[in-house]
């Protein structure tokens, strides 16, 4: 009986039905997706670093190395299981052509390994310990499809030729953010390579089960062992690991939770208008004696079969197109072990999100048991929510545009963000046209003053800056102390972004990063103690900076007292106005090398491009989505409640053609009525996007580095693009909504109202 009566009633009500189906089976695919990805995502990142048993602790180190000082403190330190030195080749990018492409424009540090003994092995694309023969060469995965390389062809390292053998994943430098890659060679062509390039070592250590990370970081820096380049700990590999495809994640997620609250307004509003269109049956059945809760059993029950419908469809569509979205994710990483975990998360997803919807549903249901059996039989009920229910569908619409335009914006300026060339002074990239830099090479002082020198005497140069980076030990509050490298220079020529206070000055004044000054303890204002040779000077916090850079934590000052040996030198320059950007570039690449001054010169916008293109190329993507589910959205909701609006003011349409008003002329009323519920939904969604939305994204760069976030907006896609978008859209859908009118007659009024 009761499968009768709901078969019935969804026969009856099939716009509802499907329209409520619709909205159940979008919110189950896109949090199935999510959680597919996500899964997908942090199950492909774990099983790749513990397939290549990536390090705990790993200190990048140019110089000297007395490798007996290492073993003596591996073996006395109880919390390091095993411990390593891996020797890596830096080679001048110019000298490296895969397959005919030079990479002499890459904004990355290239060199050649041998495969590892112990731990931190590279991988093939199966995810097994890669072999190389001599005469071979493994490739580093992200430039397969950057230069759409194939096993077979040719790279040339200066005069050596290499036939790539195959394509490797590496757990540390996989992501494009990592600013090194590792290219992989037998023991005997490392040795003839040696001498084109300059060495440098990577000092890596794998602790115990529950060792603590900082605590052996400080162990390290107060053991006075080698420091000469950044220190990276395990947590850092794994989030730069996910960050890129993880902000695609995230937009899907928001994304998702956007068309959940969609969802329950949508699927409320429909539930309260068959609730009025079917007052009577209520009142009938409550006057023969059925009670409050079979009555809302019945309609519990077709919004549970929807449910489930909806979840199973959504669930199936997330599952067919996951495998196209996560080919970045199984390129990079490869396939996790165990897909049981991403299927238990999606169903847990999914069940979540209907849960939330049924239980929108059985609230609303409670108002049924309001309802008195001579309310309804007399329709006093239904005269008064007649009145309710079409300022409430105008106050859903609004919601729904608010939300639409929110969905698009938001990730529209998240990519516009990233985009920018001036998103680097979130990296702690000082804000200039080119940048130069000089790592890995002997007399790193001498080559300083020379480039310095060259700089100065080019009329084609507005300005430049030179900044020095030495480390330091910083002394935290418990006495202890931890390495610190600090950039010494000019700040306020080409600043970074700065979350509070500005840029060091003084003598005396320090800025240190974000996650720096977190660590530390330490506010603007606060002061600081930097030790070097038994000596120890105070300085005073005068800033907090973005930066996402050399693990994050970093610090700036315009004169150390007393600083250690160089590390590197960074260079920022800014062309006068009418100079050509890369022929500059291309000639002064030349000077650099007659000179034999291993430096690296790069545009900055493509050091933005280079370093976020893929994770640019996948919010790209996820921008798309969010555009097209928008879209799809506010114009099914527009077109079901503009067709509801005309069923239920029916008779009053018959009135008005009766009086004299034609079709047309009813239709321009109801356009001018959606007018400004259009305007207010599209204006707030404007805000709301650019104001909550910076917020959002603020919070979770924040936990990367990087402060004082704020969106670099694209107006035209924000002031025009999506408004113009949006209001096609309303337009199209009352258009399409409307067109019952012509079938209303003009003699149904008087054949009265029911």
């Amino acid at each position: 009986m009761k499968k009768k009566i709901l078969w019935n009633d969804i026969k009856g009500n099939r716009l509802l039905a499907v329209t409520t189906w619709l909205f159940m089976a979008v919110c189950a695919f896109m949090v199935a997706l999510t959680c597919f990805l996500f899964g997908s995502l942090m199950a492909s990142v774990d099983t790749l670093m513990e397939k290549a048993q990536t390090p705990d602790f790993l200190q990048m180190h140019a110089g000297e190395l007395q490798e007996e000082e290492l073993v003596r403190f591996a073996e006395e330190n109880e919390q390091v299981r095993d411990y390593q030195t891996l020797n890596f080749l830096n080679l001048e990018n110019s000298s490296i052509i895969l397959d005919g492409h030079s990479l002499a424009d890459s904004t990355q540090d290239n060199g050649v390994c041998v495969q590892s003994g112990s731990f931190d092995y590279l991988l093939d694309l199966e995810n097994k310990i890669i072999k190389v023969s001599d005469g071979e060469i493994y490739v580093p995965v992200c430039y397969r499809q950057e230069y759409d390389l194939a096993v077979g062809e040719t790279v040339q390292m200066g005069k050596n030729n290499f036939t790539i053998a195959g394509f490797l994943r590496d757990s540390q430098m996989n992501s494009m953010m990592a600013s090194s890659k590792r290219f992989l060679v037998s023991p005997s062509d490392y040795k003839r390579l040696k001498v084109a390039g300059n060495e440098e070592y990577l000092i890596e250590f794998l602790l115990r089960e529950g060792a603590d990370i900082n605590a052996f970081v400080t162990e390290y820096t107060d053991a006075g062992l080698p420091s000469n380049g950044p220190a990276i700990t395990k947590p850092l590999i794994r989030m730069m690991n996910a960050l890129s495809d993880g902000l695609m994640i995230l937009i899907i997620l928001l994304v998702s939770v956007g068309l959940l609250m969609i969802s329950m307004l949508c699927i409320r509003f429909t539930l309260l208008t068959q609730l009025v269109a079917d007052r009577k049956e209520i009142g009938m059945l409550k006057a023969i004696g059925i009670s409050k809760g079979d009555i809302r059993q019945l309609y519990y029950i077709k919004f549970l079969a929807l449910s489930g419908l909806g979840a199973a469809f959504g669930l199936l569509l997330a599952f067919l197109v996951k495998g196209r979205i996560s080919t970045q994710i199984q390129e990079l990483y490869g396939a996790s072990d165990n897909g049981l975990p991403e299927i238990f998360m999606a169903f847990a997803g999914v069940a979540l999100t209907e849960g939330i919807l049924l239980l929108s549903v059985r609230r609303t249901l409670k108002r049924t048991e309001k309802l008195s059996a001579v309310e309804a039989l007399t329709g006093q009920y239904g005269e008064r929510k007649k009145k309710y229910l079409p300022s409430s569908q105008y106050l859903i619409v609004t919601l729904v545009i608010t939300l639409g335009v929110f969905m698009m914006i938001l990730p529209q300026n998240l990519l516009s963000t990233i985009s920018s060339s001036r998103f680097v002074t979130y990296m702690g990239i000082g804000d200039g046209e080119i940048r130069l830099d000089i790592r890995q090479t002997e007399e790193i002082a001498g080559r300083t003053e020379q480039v310095e020198k060259l700089l100065a005497e080019d009329e084609q140069i507005a300005r430049f800056v030179t900044l020095r980076t030495t480390s330091c030990r910083a002394v935290l509050p418990n006495g202890s102390h931890t390495s610190l490298q600090v950039e010494q220079g000019i700040h306020t020529t080409f600043p970074v972004t700065y979350a509070e206070g500005e840029a060091p000055k003084e003598k005396n004044e320090i800025a240190l990063s974000y996650l720096c000054a977190d660590e530390l303890g330490l506010a603007v204002g606060d002061r600081m103690l930097l030790s070097s040779d038994e000596k120890t000077q105070e300085y005073t916090v005068c800033g907090i900076y973005s930066d996402i850079t050399n693990g994050g934590k970093t610090a700036k000052a315009a004169y150390l007292h007393d600083d250690g040996p160089l590390m590197w030198s960074v260079f920022y320059v800014s062309l006068k106005d009418g100079a050509e950007k890369e022929q500059w570039l291309s000639e002064y690449t030349e000077i650099l090398s007659d000179a034999c001054i291993s430096a690296k010169a790069v545009d900055i916008q493509k050091y933005v491009d280079n370093t976020y293109g893929q994770t640019i190329g996948e919010i790209r993507m996820a921008a798309q989505m969010a555009v097209l589910a928008a879209v799809l959205v506010i114009f099914v909701v527009v077109f079901l409640f503009t067709r509801l609006l005309v069923a239920k003011e029916r008779y009053d349409i018959s009135l008005r053609k009766a009086i004299g008003f034609t079709g047309k002329d009813v239709k321009r009323m109801y356009l001018l009525g959606y007018l400004p519920v259009m305007l207010v939904g599209i204006l707030v969604g404007i805000l709301s996007a650019n104001l909550l939305g910076e917020k959002l994204a603020g919070l979770l760069l924040k936990t990367l580095g990087a402060a004082g976030f704020s969106f670099l907006i694209d107006y035209k896609i924000v002031c025009i693009g999506v408004p113009a978008v949006t209001a096609v859209t309303v337009c199209c859908a009352i258009f399409i909504g409307l067109l019952e009118i012509k079938n209303i007659r003009a003699n149904e009024c008087c054949m009265g109202k029911e």
